[in-house]
Parts: C-alpha cells; sequence; structure tokens
C-alpha cells in the first residue's frame, strides 16, 4: 500500500511542478530573475485576493447567484426549521445555535 500511495503522491508533485510551469511560461515569467518572479507573484496574488474580497464583501447577493448558478445545490431553508430556544436564539434539532 505504502509504495503506491508514494508513487501517486509522486506523481501529483509532478503534475503541480508541470502546471507551475506552464503558469511562468504563459505569463513570460519563466525569463526573469527570482527576485522577479517573487515580486510579480506577489503582485499577482495581491491583485486576485484583493479582487475576491471586494466581490465577496461589496456584492455577496450576486456572488450567491453565480455560485448557485454554476453549483445547483439544493439549499435548506433555515429559517422554516427554527426551533427558539430560552435565550431567543434560532437553534436546531441538536440545540447548536443558528444566526438567521
Amino acid at each position: 500500500m505504502f509504495p503506491m500511495l508514494s508513487e501517486n503522491y509522486e506523481k501529483f508533485k509532478r503534475y503541480v511542478k508541470w502546471l507551475y510551469f506552464l503558469y511562468e511560461l504563459n505569463t513570460q515569467i519563466a525569463i526573469c530573475e527570482p527576485w522577479e518572479k517573487v515580486f510579480c507573484n506577489v503582485l499577482l496574488g495581491s491583485c486576485v485576493s484583493l479582487i475576491l474580497y471586494a466581490t465577496f464583501a461589496y456584492i455577496p447577493g450576486y456572488c450567491l447567484s453565480v455560485f448557485h448558478l454554476l453549483w445547483p445545490l439544493t439549499v435548506q431553508n433555515l429559517t422554516s426549521t427554527c426551533l427558539t430556544n430560552s435565550d431567543g436564539l434560532c437553534g436546531n434539532e441538536s440545540g447548536t445555535t443558528v444566526l438567521t
């Protein structure tokens, strides 16, 4: 079992290295010096994280509708299963508190 597991791990490592190499080639940072690669990766990561944060902070309704459009899963309606406990908070059958 362990040789098969280590073989799968090595395949995964090669695949991730191949994906990173493709990323470097497509963004043209393969020809840069190491400090330039770090700068470009940090800049790109900062931009992507800022866009994701702004998207989820300022337009969450739109993000949720796109999310449900792309991944249509059944969503349980929490307000219909709300059981009020002694504190006046909404709880479920197991006694845990659910914020609505």
